[in-house]
């Protein structure tokens, strides 16, 4: 697909969100014409009143012109003729400023009341039915940049692209047709460089173009090395990195500064060029213009609403770099917007989902999945039975958490099928899968809200006492108890007020509260000490009883409470028994552990 025809689809599609509120559109459109309409007839009196005065002052003067033969009475004297004329401009001026002031409120309710909530809640929704996988190929930056800054690109469209510039054809149309009707040669040696404008015009919009992508794509570097310094703040003042973080931000502000110093420099000489094209028509206007005054041929007054209206239609004529600037940040940041729209959903329920409660049974036939070219699980076959507890282990890449996030249907395998109670689970509703399993992941997100919020997270209707008892299955009630307010104690951002331990044990807690058939745990003690990681293995030994319990773990104490040990490599299972069973049987399992213990006596001594 050729640029040109990309932009075009895109265009049509923007023309196509416009069509959807073309109602607003016209409505708009129409106090637009009739502010026109109202300026050409101020334009038209006042030009009679410069002719009723040079007739007042000389006898020989050609007499007023009255613009579509609207007259005064007779026997008005010229003075007379003059207050009245002021006073109905006065009133044209009057009307003008309500109709201007419509105009900008419809504008405004327009794209910002219901156009850029409604786009910005489309992108959202999209973003919540995409799979990992999507989030995986995409920074966080610039997918904020797409939910928030590329919206406000696509929403421009409406109101500075195409509003703009049916205003500027209804100038042509208006002031032109006017300008005719008065002297169609001068219009016509006025408008003459209009062809260049064009050209100048086409030619700055396919220039500029690229130039507004490059700014795009490095601003979205830009608020992705913001994000993680912020989020990363302790890790960069823990290593004395400031310095060096700044260095690397003022990098890529620079980056982003280059860029739109380019896109202004190309603006810069598009509108000088303009602005020579105008001051040539200006130039025509009083050579050519008041070679007809003198022969009589045009009036004056008429040469002043001549000068008027062409100096209006200059002005629209001016905001075509405005307009033209504008659509190519337009088309780049729609394109950027679309791009998230039309991502395949890669995860979706069936049309027709099988509805059955789930008992726990889980079954790996054939599984194959892998990141890019590389696997990361290899030809999988594998059975869990209902209640069973099994731990995976494995060095890191092994595929552990890989195996995990298959059950739940984070990712869906490219080869085989994963199964649960004999049911591929592709054909369970993807809500209902989620809702009974439950998921623990390796880092503990927890939200900007109380205690008691974030465990009820997955049930939002959870009462008090589901939420303690879960609080106290996952050995968090004590420490919950000691906060300030309790469970109702609120989180900073990204919990930070927690220690890791702290915010692990409320991340279990929020997975039991919804008593999920299968708990699915990828190394739920990583971050604890010893001693809260004996509360917490205790805990899991009620918590995981009656559910199909898989966990990805290196802890022995873990380890040998499963009934289970399945030892992962390059995405194969490659051992499984008890832990007893495989420490006593050469292979993989003995060996990493023997290296671990022959590490912790050197340690020692």
């Amino acid at each position: 697909m050729t640029t040109s025809a990309g932009n075009g689809r895109v265009l049509g599609r923007l023309l196509g969100i416009a069509w959807e509120h073309r109602a607003r559109c016209a409505l708009i459109l129409i106090v637009q014409v009739l502010l026109f309409g109202l300026s050409v007839l101020g334009f038209g009196w006042t030009g009679v009143a410069m002719d009723v005065i040079r007739g007042a002052l000389d006898a020989a003067a050609p007499a007023p012109r009255w613009p579509w033969g609207i007259a005064p009475p007779g026997g008005l004297s010229a003075l007379q003729t003059v207050c009245g004329i002021a006073g109905a401009i006065i009133v044209l001026a009057l009307a003008r400023t309500g109709l201007s002031v419509a105009s900008g409120f419809l504008i405004g309710d327009l794209v910002h009341g219901e156009l850029v909530p409604k786009i910005r809640a489309r992108v959202y929704e999209k973003l919540q039915d995409l799979s990992f996988r999507f989030y995986d190929k995409n920074d966080s930056g610039a997918l904020f940049n797409r939910v928030t800054s590329d919206v406000q690109h696509l929403r421009s469209f409406i109101d500075g692209v195409l509003i703009q510039s049916l205003v500027v054809l209804l100038a042509l149309l208006v002031y032109g047709s006017y300008m005719l009707a008065l002297h169609p040669g001068l219009t016509a040696a006025c408008l003459a460089s209009t062809p260049v404008l064009a050209l100048i015009t086409v030619r700055y919009s396919r220039g500029v173009l690229p130039a507004h992508a490059q700014m795009r794509d490095r601003f979205d570097h830009l608020v992705l090395g913001f994000s993680e310094s912020v989020h990363g703040v302790q890790v960069v003042k823990g290593f004395a990195a400031e310095r060096t973080f700044l260095g690397d931000l003022l990098q890529r502000n620079g980056d982003v500064r280059d860029s739109q110093r380019s896109i202004f420099n190309q603006l810069s000489r598009y509108i000088a060029s303009v602005d020579l094209l105008v001051q040539l028509n200006v130039a025509v206007l009083l050579l050519y213009g008041g070679l007809l005054v003198a022969r009589g041929t045009l009036t004056v007054g008429q040469l002043m609403v001549f000068a008027g209206m062409l100096a209006q239609l200059t002005m629209h004529v001016t905001t075509m770099a405005t307009i033209v600037n504008t659509l190519q940040e337009s088309l780049i940041g729609a394109s950027r917007v679309f791009e998230v729209l039309d991502t395949a959903i890669e995860v979706e329920s069936p049309a027709h989902p099988v509805d059955v409660p789930l008992v726990g049974q889980i079954r790996f036939e054939r599984v194959s999945f892998r990141y890019g070219d590389q696997d990361a699980v290899h030809e999988l076959d594998l059975e869990l039975r209902a209640g069973e507890r099994v731990a995976l282990f494995g060095t890191a890449g092994a595929g552990k958490s890989t195996l995990l996030s298959l059950i739940p249907r984070y990712y869906d395998p490219q080869q085989g099928r994963v199964l649960i109670d004999g049911i591929d689970v592709r054909q369970l509703e993807l809500a209902k899968l989620r809702q009974g399993t439950a998921f623990v992941f390796q880092e503990s997100f927890l939200f900007s809200n109380t205690v008691a919020a974030n465990i009820a997270f997955s049930a939002p209707d959870a009462t008090e006492a589901q939420i303690e008892r879960a609080a106290r299955l996952a050995c968090a009630h004590e420490f919950i108890e000691g906060l300030p307010e309790g469970y109702q104690t609120l989180l900073g951002e990204l919990a930070t007020n927690l220690s890791g331990g702290q915010r692990q044990r409320l991340a279990l807690a929020r997975a039991l509260v919804r008593d999920p058939r299968i708990l699915l745990l990828d190394d739920p003690t990583s971050a604890l000490d010893a001693e809260t990681s004996r509360e917490v293995f205790r805990a899991l030994d009620s918590a995981c009883h009656g559910r199909t319990t898989v966990i990805a773990t290196h802890r022995p104490q873990l380890l040998a409470r499963a009934d289970r040990v399945l030892v992962m490599e390059r995405g194969r299972i490659v051992q499984q028994g008890t832990h007893d069973e495989l420490l006593a049987r050469d292979g993989l399992y003995r060996r990493v552990h023997l290296d671990e213990l022959s590490g912790w006596a050197e340690k020692a001594s």
